[in-house]
């Protein structure tokens, strides 16, 4: 009895997933992060990012490591009525995770591919309570508005870096320092008045 029932659970199931007489099947579109795309930061190219040190200025040091790259997708239906099929767009997301493995602070980075007609391609960096984002085309662009050739921080210089905000539209709000060779490597948190220098590149 159990075996006729569940063929006819398959039966039924495999009825109603025929397409419509007459329709056409959905098209399914894949759209991928290139490598150009995943180099402007080094989170997922350079094995020397697995772990990150950042030190305070008040001498505080967290230390995160990487545990995992997840790779996911978005999916948007863009309907076709005149072919009678639907498109189905599918964007690729990578994840960085990291676990602290010293101090207290938590970091991720999202790469994420177009997600729409007018969004471009997307970097969500996530250190502590902040998230700093911006196009990975910015990254390294002198016309970016907040690009600077180089700036030096404690003796070191850093070169071809834009400074984002954890609130994009108000340069009040926390800031984050970003280029392509060393990621994003000055935090400064202007509630408090401390900042977090990457120190291991």
């Amino acid at each position: 009895m159990k075996n006729i029932l569940l063929s006819f659970f398959v039966l039924v199931n495999f009825i109603s997933c025929k397409p419509e007489p007459g329709r056409t099947p959905d098209k399914h579109i894949y759209y991928y992060l290139t490598a150009e795309q995943l180099a402007k930061t080094p989170y997922f190219t350079n094995p020397a990012f697995d772990t990150l040190t950042f030190v305070s200025n008040q001498n505080d040091t967290v230390v995160f490591a990487k545990t995992r790259v997840d790779s996911g997708w978005y999916r948007l239906n863009a309907s076709n009525l005149s072919h009678n099929y639907e498109t189905i767009l599918y964007y690729q997301q990578l994840t960085a995770k990291y676990q602290t493995i010293k101090g207290e602070g938590n970091f991720e980075v999202i790469h994420s591919k177009q997600i729409n007609t007018w969004e471009t391609d997307r970097v969500d960096i996530k250190f502590n309570d902040n998230t700093f984002s911006c196009s990975d085309r910015q990254i390294g662009r002198k016309t970016f508005y907040t690009f600077k050739d180089s700036v030096e921080i404690n003796n070191r210089k850093f070169k071809d870096l834009i400074i984002l905000y954890s609130n994009p539209d108000d340069n009040t709000t926390n800031e984050g320092y970003l280029n392509q060779s060393n990621g994003l490597f000055f935090i400064i948190n202007k509630i408090i008045n401390s900042n977090f220098l990457l120190i291991n590149s």
